[in-house]
C-alpha cells in the first residue's frame, strides 16, 4: 500500500510538472498585444483631373498649354490626432517627393501608438528651425538641390517645364521662404472622420492623397505663365503660389 501511495504521489507530481511546463511554453509562444503599428501616405498626381505624367502636354484651366518636366516637394512634420486630442508626431519628419520616382511617393511610418486617429496634418516645405540649422543629411541634404542659402533656406517645392506661353518657352517656379511676410510654409490638416485611421499593430493601413498640379497655377491667386515664368527667391508671389499648391492636396481614401 505504501508503494502505491508513493507511486500515486509521483504521478501527481509529474503531471503537475508537465502542466506547469506546458503553460510556461504556451506563455512564451503567445505574442504580447501590440502597442504600436505602421501606416503609409501615398501620393498620386493629376492635372485638372487627368492622370499625370512628366513631359506630357496639358492645358491648364487658365487656358495655357504646358509640359511639366520636374515636380519636387517636401512633406514634413507629419502628425496624427485622436478624438481625445492625443497627438502622435513623427520624429525627424522630412520627406522629399519626386514626380518621376514612384518610391518617393509612398511614405512609410512606424512606431505609431495603436488607436483610432481622426485627423492628419503635415507641412508642405521645411519648418523655420530647420531652415537655419546648418548642414543636414537625408532629405534635407543640400546635395538634393533643394536649398538656396542659409539666408533664404530651403526650396519647398519646384515646378519646372515648357510652355509656348512663356517668352523663353520654359518656366521654373522654386518656392520657399520662412521669415516674416515672405513665409511660404503651409500646413494641411485633413479630417478622417469618414475614414478613420485604425492602427492595431497587425496591418499597415494606407492613406491615399491626390495632388492636382493644375491648382498650383489656378488657385486663390491666378498665375499665368505668360505673366510670370519664374520664381527663384522668397517673395509675395512665392507665398501666393505656396497657398495655391497647398490647396492641390486632398485626402482621397483610406484602406
Amino acid at each position: 500500500m505504501k508503494n502505491l501511495t508513493q507511486i500515486g504521489f509521483l504521478l501527481i507530481s509529474f503531471s503537475l510538472f508537465i502542466a506547469t511546463s506546458c503553460k510556461k511554453d504556451h506563455d512564451k509562444d503567445t505574442d504580447p498585444t501590440p502597442t504600436t503599428g505602421k501606416f503609409t501616405m501615398e501620393f498620386s498626381h493629376n492635372f485638372n483631373g487627368d492622370p499625370f505624367t512628366l513631359n506630357q502636354e496639358y492645358t491648364s484651366s487658365l487656358g495655357e498649354k504646358l509640359e511639366l518636366s520636374k515636380v519636387r516637394y517636401y512633406i514634413s512634420n507629419v502628425k496624427l490626432e485622436k478624438a481625445d486630442g492625443t497627438v502622435w508626431t513623427e520624429e525627424n519628419s522630412y520627406h522629399l517627393v519626386e514626380g518621376d520616382d514612384a518610391a518617393t511617393m509612398k511614405l512609410s511610418f512606424a512606431d505609431v501608438p495603436v488607436g483610432e486617429y481622426q485627423s492628419i496634418s503635415y507641412m508642405i516645405g521645411v519648418d523655420s528651425l530647420h531652415n537655419v540649422s546648418g548642414t543636414q543629411e537625408g532629405a534635407l541634404d543640400p546635395a538634393n538641390n533643394m536649398f538656396w542659402s542659409w539666408n533664404n533656406g530651403y526650396i519647398f517645392f519646384k515646378i519646372e517645364g515648357y510652355s509656348s506661353a512663356s517668352t523663353s518657352n520654359s518656366f521654373a517656379y522654386h518656392v520657399g521662404g520662412f521669415a516674416g511676410a515672405n513665409n511660404a510654409i503651409t500646413t494641411n490638416t485633413h479630417s478622417m472622420a469618414d475614414h478613420t485611421l485604425k492602427i492595431n499593430g497587425t496591418g499597415t493601413p494606407q492613406l491615399h492623397f491626390e495632388v492636382d498640379l493644375n491648382k498650383a497655377f489656378d488657385g486663390s491667386t491666378k498665375i499665368k505663365i505668360a505673366d510670370l515664368n519664374g520664381i527663384h527667391m522668397p517673395g509675395q508671389m512665392a507665398v501666393h503660389m505656396a497657398h495655391n499648391f497647398k490647396a492641390a492636396f486632398s485626402l482621397s481614401h483610406t484602406h
